[in-house]
């Protein structure tokens, strides 16, 4: 359960807050911010949590002993947060939180944990971040604040577009209109975001009109996810992710429909397995196909993962970076994927850690070759545990993370591991950070 912070709490250096809860790491907030705050900390870096949803049920320690109870607010405080919300364009920001059902009262709640625990910075995961970021301008002018965007809201929804045509044209440009006005409302004059791409990056920056973006690749746990030596079932697959976030569910459907019967005609013996929870029922009925197995929601999914012969990530829309394509080259799996599942993923030209795939014909091909091709496997699945370790690993995150705030705010962040001094390492910036706009 979160731990109320005591009366006298000595001043953190950050703060990362969110809308809904915390746990259980199954989503891509979840995951980036609850992993960046412990490498954080692993770092040296004093850092809290707290969510306006309480986050319960988590037997991690590492979490818990950084939660904190989220405030009631008081009805100054309640001005306070809603001074943030002023000055020109308040009578959409208005509008645009009632939309979204935002409770200004419950988000003040912030007002009175900042006075308490005196953050240099915050840090808002999810996509109504902005909402809750802009609320604390006036009462704290001098603090950094930060949206860990992740993946840019508005490219997004183009990107379901172009899958789906015309007759979704009204509806994804009435979504992608919305997050254009959360962004440009609530986000505009805030000090930083983040995102996990290039694209993503160059689009929080020119869209949300924040003052800086960085890109911040994810990383992954890759003492949690990691090989074993197993002799997986021969010619089968792996399909994993929360089956209610469309591009998991449009991913796997398509696959299911327009790979699936070539593939299994000419490999009857083949076998794929789709894990992960909140399905629909479009998706369940893929385990009415023959050779599918429609697993739903487990507790571990490595068992499954480890146990196939390929995983497959053959993604139409989204963006920012698959998690779950960290998770299985950080297990060593063998992964065929889209180009649109890499996009934002980069790596030296001698190594080859994802076999990319180009319609259904070329996705039969390729997984042919991996599980006949006993070299080409192996090979995969060295470079794909190879490639994470160097280029997708938290420590390095925060790493750069620290050195983002600390150009923010003029301040370095305090070492309060001095076992982690060395992971620091930052350099003072003389120049005073500039300020918000009004």
């Amino acid at each position: 359960m979160p731990q109320t912070m005591p009366t006298h709490t000595p001043q953190i250096d950050v703060l990362f807050i969110s809308e809904q809860p915390l746990w259980p790491l199954d989503q891509g907030y979840r995951v980036h911010g609850c992993q960046m705050a412990r490498a954080l900390c692993d770092n040296g870096v004093a850092v809290k949590m707290t969510s306006l949803r309480p986050t319960g049920g988590c037997d991690q320690a590492w979490l818990n002993g950084m939660l904190v109870d989220w405030p009631t607010a008081d009805a100054a405080d309640h001005q306070d947060f809603l001074q943030g919300w002023s000055g020109p364009g308040e009578r959409l920001r208005h509008k645009l939180a009632s939309h979204q059902a935002i409770d200004s009262q419950e988000l003040a709640g912030l007002i009175p944990l900042i006075r308490q625990l005196k953050p240099k910075a915050v840090i808002a995961l999810g996509q109504h971040g902005p909402i809750m970021l802009r609320g604390l301008t006036h009462a704290f002018p001098e603090l950094t604040t930060i949206w860990y965007a992740a993946d840019e809201p508005v490219s997004f929804q183009l990107s379901c577009l172009r899958r789906e045509g015309v007759s979704a044209i009204k509806n994804r440009a009435y979504l992608a209109g919305l997050y254009a006005g959360l962004q440009t409302f609530f986000a505009r004059g805030l000090d930083g975001a983040i995102g996990v791409s290039p694209t993503d990056t160059r689009l929080l920056k020119h869209i949300a009109l924040v003052r800086e973006a960085v890109t911040i690749p994810n990383g992954v746990d890759t003492d949690y996810f990691h090989p074993v030596d197993a002799r997986p079932q021969s010619c089968s697959l792996v399909f994993w992710g929360r089956l209610d976030f469309e591009p998991n569910a449009d991913a796997v459907c398509w696959f299911a429909h327009r790979v699936w019967p070539r593939l299994r005609e000419r490999q009857p013996q083949a076998q794929l397995k789709i894990v992960g929870k909140n399905a629909g029922d479009h998706v369940r009925q893929l385990g009415d196909i023959r050779g599918i197995e429609f697993v739903g929601e487990v507790d571990d999914i490595r068992t499954y993962a480890q146990a196939a012969a390929a995983t497959i990530l053959p993604m139409r829309c989204g963006g920012g970076i698959k998690n779950k394509l960290l998770e299985a080259a950080a297990m060593g799996l063998p992964i065929l994927a889209s180009p649109k599942a890499v996009k934002g993923l980069s790596w030296a030209d001698n190594t080859t850690p994802v076999r990319l795939c180009h319609g259904p014909d070329d996705w039969v091909h390729q997984i042919e070759r991996v599980w006949y091709d006993g070299v080409l496997s192996n090979s995969l699945r060295r470079d794909a545990r190879a490639w994470v370790l160097s280029q997708h690993n938290w420590p390095n995150a925060a790493r750069q993370l620290t050195r983002f705030i600390t150009s923010l705010s003029g301040t370095t962040l305090t070492d309060h591991n001095p076992d982690a001094a060395h992971a620091l390492k930052l350099t003072t910036i003389n120049t005073p950070p500039r300020r918000r706009a009004a």
